[in-house]
């Protein structure tokens, strides 16, 4: 059996891609309706806007800012008081992560 090729287009989406920040979480560093580019090129640190896969919810892509690494994963949060963070999620893992947007 011969292993699968996947095409150069789809290895480029992976290491490049485009977000669209849909929620006010992340205002006002990240702007609602904006499109911005992410990499999965570097590792995530302290400070750095993540894409991830809800662990509550895989379907959903969340991007909130990393305010601690542990072993397991980022311990995230939002700009606003309200907003979703690691209190509801918990330890976002490493393995969710999809990239960090680039700024």
């Amino acid at each position: 059996m011969m292993p699968t090729r996947k095409s150069p287009t789809s290895f480029f989406k992976r290491l490049l891609f485009v977000v669209r920040v849909e929620g006010e979480s992340a205002w006002p560093e990240l702007i609602p309706g904006k499109h911005y580019l992410a990499t999965n090129l570097r590792n995530p640190k302290v400070g750095d806007f993540v894409v991830f896969r809800n662990p509550l919810r895989e379907a959903q892509i969340l991007v909130k800012k990393i305010e601690a690494k542990e072993k397991r994963g980022y311990r995230v949060k939002g700009m606003l008081p309200w907003a979703t963070s690691s209190k509801e999620l918990g330890v976002i893992p490493a393995s969710h992560a999809l990239g960090t947007i680039v700024r």
